[in-house]
Parts: structure tokens; C-alpha cells; sequence
């Protein structure tokens, strides 16, 4: 189990950062855990908050920073006096802890910036004719070609060689275990256009570093890895000119983190484990704390998933923020693959990623389009939308043996009247309407509250009606099961639109006398 840390104690503006403060806010937030390793994120837009020498120091020759820049600019100016620097102090700390640690690269970023900001970084400022979007060009907003526009382009040679230089100082300056290219953030490389056409010169650039990995390894006489967080199929990452299938059959990388976490559950996670097999590369399921995914059935479910189809571990994104308590409790649930089969689960279907703004753009970019939301529109009798919901437990086994206590169909709705009906197949069988559990309250999930520095889990509530219809008897099937929903206007219901923005199937079990 591998947990992405952004980076938050060096940049954020409430605690200086200290070794002590390390030990406290970071390393022993994992104690008890199932987490082997740690993947720090050492900054953004080509602006590193570690000692580097090779790429831009965040404020480095400014003395005009003022708030949460400065500092920012102090905490690792006090790291260096104290430990050496905040990676090399991170580093030590977690292997005295019995942990690994993964120097995290951002391999591209569409965060919005201001030209004078410390962020914006001067590689972009020198290089502003390698951006995606050219200077003078008008694009229009909104749309995917405006959100990406400021990223870089790996097509110029300058940007390769730059990214190359930082990525490598990493693996041969410090005593990393690995080094984590995150195509994740953001997922853009090349024009839209262009990307597919690239892609050669992605894996060009990721073969350099291979051979520079290698070196290195033997050098130190042991193994210093590269994992790579890539978009959640292989046909999206090919499109944007990441050929994962390749680096995974030409041994560039040794581990693939599928997805960022944001579709969870329609990630096509079987492909990636079909690409690596054979191979020595590793596959981690992605799971992202702000999907939201911190419902613990939920993420039970998702960790039953990725287990059953040949995963080797679990990636964690915006995890670290979570309480300590919560990550040994239920990190340790989901990391226990043979006690996940008589927990309670629940299994659900992924919203797409809507709009196009900021940075969002980029990740509706990488995405496929997935199940929900569905516009409900009244058809003929029989018809109505179609959806597949998989599941990972085998409930007829646990029904038969008096272990399976429920199964609850939940479709969360917006504008749906007190007149209107849904017709509701389940697996061919229709479900009685009139044993329907209504709630006119929405629905909610469990989301991340507080800081790192005082974390919590709390709730979300999302606005809507939310049926609730019993599906124990017979119970859902193992692998697909089949759900088609009819719209059936009342006579006198306002003729307003009616969206089925979630799909949730609650699988409870009895209590062991």
C-alpha cells in the first residue's frame, strides 16, 4: 500500500516545519498501519519545495515574499540548516520507520497562476513558446484545449531535457527507494490533437531515465524503482501519449498505479493486470479521498474489487489527511483481502467528471465518459435506461449458508416528483414500487474535514430523493449484475428534468454467534 503525500507540510502556512514536526504530522500518522510506503510530492509547475540543484527552489532569490510564500520559503530554508533539506530529513525518517519512500514528480500542471507568483516558475517564463497552448492563440473557454493550455509540451526537446535532469537528480542525489512520475496531475502532455502522435517521444524520454535507474542500481547495489500514475485505461493513456502497455512489456517501469481514483468503480483495472502479466511490473488499484471515496463500505467494496482481479497493492491519493485512528482501522480493513468477504460492502457506478474549467479540464480529458449521471425521460413500457453494476461477493454462497442479512438497491435522484414512479428491473425481475423506502433528504457520504494538522472525517449531503428497494431474494449475482430504471411521470408532476445521479447497492451480513 503506497499513500501520496502533496507535500502540505512544507508549503502549507500553520506550523513551521521541523524534523519534529515530521515525526508528529507525517511519520507517525502511519503507525499500526497497513501503509509500506510513502510517496512525497516534491512541488508543482516545475517549482520543487526539496534541496534541489537542478531544478527551480520555490523563492529562491526573492526577498519580497510576504504570508504563506514566505513561509513556505523558510520551512525548507530551516530543513536544509537542520537536516540537510526536507527530502532528505523525509526520507530518513520513514526508513528509520520501517517504511519506503517515493519522491513524487508532477509531470505537468494546469493549476491557474499569476506571472509574478514565486509558483508560476521561471522554466515557463523562459519557455513560454513550449506551452500547450500557443501565445497567440485565441482558445476558447470553456473547453479541454483552454484548461490545458499552460501545461507544458513534452514535444520540445527542452522540456523532456528539463524534466529528465529533475526526475534524475532525484533518483541519483538522494536515497530514495523510487521516484514517482505522476501523469496524473495533470493529464496533459501534448496538444489534444497531438498526443497520440507523440506518444513515441513520452516513451523515448521515460527509456532515458530507464537507463540512468539502472545505473544507479548498480551503483548502490540495490533496487531504486519507478512507478508511474497514469490515466484509468490504456486506450485514454495511449490517447494522451502515454503508451503504459509498452513501458510495462519493454520493463520501463516497475509499477503502474491505474487511475487517479476518480472512477473507481468502471476502472478497467483487468486490462492493466493482463498488460503486466508476465512481467515483473506491479499494478496498485487507485483510490482518491476526494472522489469523495472515504464511505467505508465503499472502499471496502473497491479493495474487494482490485484484489479479485490480480492487483499487487492499493495507491492512495489525498489519504494523509485522514486520522491516524482511521488509517490503521479501516486501511487495515481493506488491506485484509481474505477477511473482505463477509464485510459489509458498498458497491456503486462512477459520475463522469463534468465541465471543463481550471484544471478539471485536464482530468476530463483522461477520462472516459462512465455510467451516471442519467437524464430520465419517460419511454415505452419495457424500456428505460440500462446499466451494469459489478460486484465482487459471492452473496448467493453467503445466503445460502444464513450469513447474508441485506442487499439494498439506493438510486439517488434530483428533481424527481411525489407523483412520479420509477420502474425498477433488477437482474429481469421487477422490483415492487410499493416497498420503495423513501427519503426526500438526499443522500450523503463520508468526506475529509479539519486539516492534516487536526484531521477528521465528516459528511457530505448531496440534495436529491433517494429509493431505497430490497434485492436479497435472490440475492445480486457474483460479476455482472443488470439494472434497467423507467421513468413514469405522475399525471399532475411538473414536467421539470429528472436525473439519476447515483447508484448504490448496500450488502450487509449477520454478526458471527
Amino acid at each position: 500500500m503506497i499513500s501520496n503525500d502533496d507535500g502540505w507540510l512544507v508549503s502549507n502556512g500553520d506550523v513551521e516545519a521541523t524534523p519534529q514536526a515530521i515525526q508528529e504530522h507525517m511519520v507517525r500518522t502511519y503507525e499500526g498501519s497497513p501503509v509500506d510506503a510513502v510517496s512525497w510530492c516534491v512541488g508543482n509547475r516545475e517549482v520543487y519545495n526539496h534541496e534541489t540543484d537542478v531544478g527551480e527552489r520555490f523563492g529562491e532569490g526573492r526577498d519580497d515574499l510576504e504570508g504563506p510564500d514566505a513561509v513556505r520559503k523558510a520551512n525548507r530554508e530551516r530543513l536544509i540548516e537542520a537536516a540537510g533539506g526536507p527530502l532528505t530529513e523525509i526520507t530518513r525518517q520513514f526508513h528509520e520507520a520501517g517504511m519506503g519512500l517515493l519522491a513524487s514528480v508532477r509531470m505537468n500542471s494546469h493549476y491557474v497562476a499569476e506571472y509574478a507568483s514565486p509558483g508560476f516558475g521561471e522554466f515557463r517564463r523562459r519557455h513560454a513558446d513550449c506551452l500547450i497552448g500557443r501565445l497567440d492563440e485565441h482558445i476558447p473557454a470553456p473547453s479541454v484545449e483552454h484548461a490545458i493550455r499552460r501545461g507544458v509540451d513534452y514535444k520540445f526537446p527542452v522540456v523532456r531535457e528539463h524534466m529528465e535532469a529533475v526526475v534524475c537528480e532525484l533518483l541519483e542525489r538522494f536515497d530514495v527507494d523510487g521516484v514517482e512520475l505522476d501523469y496524473m496531475r495533470h493529464p496533459a502532455f501534448f496538444r489534444v490533437e497531438e498526443g497520440l502522435a507523440c506518444g513515441y517521444l513520452m516513451t523515448d524520454f521515460l527509456g532515458r531515465i530507464r537507463r540512468r535507474l539502472d545505473a544507479e542500481c548498480s551503483r548502490r547495489g540495490r533496487r531504486v524503482e519507478l512507478l508511474v500514475r497514469v490515466p484509468p485505461t490504456l486506450a485514454d493513456s495511449r490517447r494522451l501519449g502515454l503508451d503504459v502497455e509498452r513501458w510495462i512489456g519493454d520493463g520501463l517501469v516497475d509499477a503502474v498505479a491505474a487511475g487517479g481514483g476518480f472512477i473507481p468503480f468502471e476502472t478497467p483495472i483487468d486490462e492493466f493486470v493482463a498488460a503486466a502479466e508476465g512481467t515483473d511490473c506491479r499494478v496498485y488499484g487507485s483510490l482518491e479521498a476526494l472522489r469523495p471515496c472515504l464511505d467505508e463500505g465503499a472502499l471496502r467494496a473497491l479493495a474487494a474489487r482490485w484484489w479479485d482481479a490480480g492487483v499487487d497493492g492499493l495507491y492512495l491519493f489525498n489519504y494523509y489527511g485522514t486520522p491516524p485512528e482511521w488509517k490503521r482501522r479501516v486501511l487495515g480493513e481493506i488491506a485484509d483481502r481474505d477477511g473482505l468477504s463477509r464485510r459489509d460492502k458498498r458497491y456503486g457506478l462512477d459520475r463522469c467528471l463534468l465541465g471543463k474549467e481550471g484544471h478539471g479540464g485536464a482530468f476530463n480529458h483522461a477520462h472516459p465518459l462512465v455510467s451516471l449521471p442519467v437524464f430520465l425521460e419517460e419511454t415505452r413500457p419495457g424500456g428505460g435506461c440500462e446499466l451494469t453494476l459489478e460486484i465482487t461477493d459471492d452473496t448467493e454462497t453467503a445466503a445460502a449458508a444464513g450469513e447474508l442479512d441485506r442487499c439494498v438497491l439506493g438510486l439517488g435522484l434530483e428533481g424527481l416528483s411525489e407523483g412520479d414512479e420509477l420502474e425498477v428491473e433488477w437482474n429481469g425481475r421487477v422490483l415492487p414500487w410499493e416497498e420503495r423506502r423513501v427519503s426526500r433528504d438526499g443522500w450523503t457520504a463520508a468526506a475529509l474535514a479539519g486539516s492534516p494538522l487536526d484531521p477528521n472525517i465528516g459528511t457530505t449531503t448531496e440534495d436529491g430523493t433517494l429509493i431505497g428497494l430490497d434485492v436479497g431474494a435472490p440475492p445480486p449475482r457474483r460479476g455482472e449484475n443488470q439494472l434497467r430504471v423507467r421513468l413514469v411521470r405522475g399525471p399532475d408532476s411538473p414536467r421539470r428534468t429528472v436525473v439519476l445521479k447515483e447508484v448504490r447497492l448496500d450488502i450487509s451480513y449477520r454478526e458471527k454467534a
